[in-house]
């Protein structure tokens, strides 16, 4: 039996897997600009009394097909044409998400291993 997967189907399987089984290599992990062990598994970061999600920001090319994989990974990710502090072009879209999300890390590591993701910098709204 032949089974086919469309790479938005692969996407969520994929942000679906347990990355802490997986090995994922350095130059992934350091597209991450913000330390992911301050993060708990809620997604939430701060002292107990004051906890808070984390915003993170990205660049994607400004193509449908681009923003389509980005939100086959996470779909309640924001889409803006601001540069963002990031500094996307003209030709890039910035992605803004957040960490308070089920699955945060596998989320973030997913899109940290687009090719066309750069960085993952920590979002600082305005």
């Amino acid at each position: 039996m032949l089974v086919v997967l469309s790479p938005g189907l692969l996407a969520c399987k994929l942000s679906n897997q347990n990355t802490s089984r997986v090995a994922v290599s350095d130059s992934v992990l350091n597209k991450i600009t913000f330390d992911l062990s301050q993060i708990s598994p809620d997604g939430l970061i701060g002292p107990p009394d004051g906890q808070r999600s984390l915003s993170y920001e990205f660049c994607i090319p400004a193509t449908e097909n681009h923003l389509n994989e980005v939100r086959s990974i996470n779909p309640a990710i924001q889409i803006s044409r601001s540069p963002g502090r990031t500094g996307c072009t003209q030709n890039q879209y910035l992605c803004i998400g957040e960490t308070h999300t089920p699955q945060w890390r596998e989320v973030l590591i997913a899109i940290a291993k687009l090719d066309y993701v750069q960085r993952i910098d920590q979002f600082f709204g305005e």
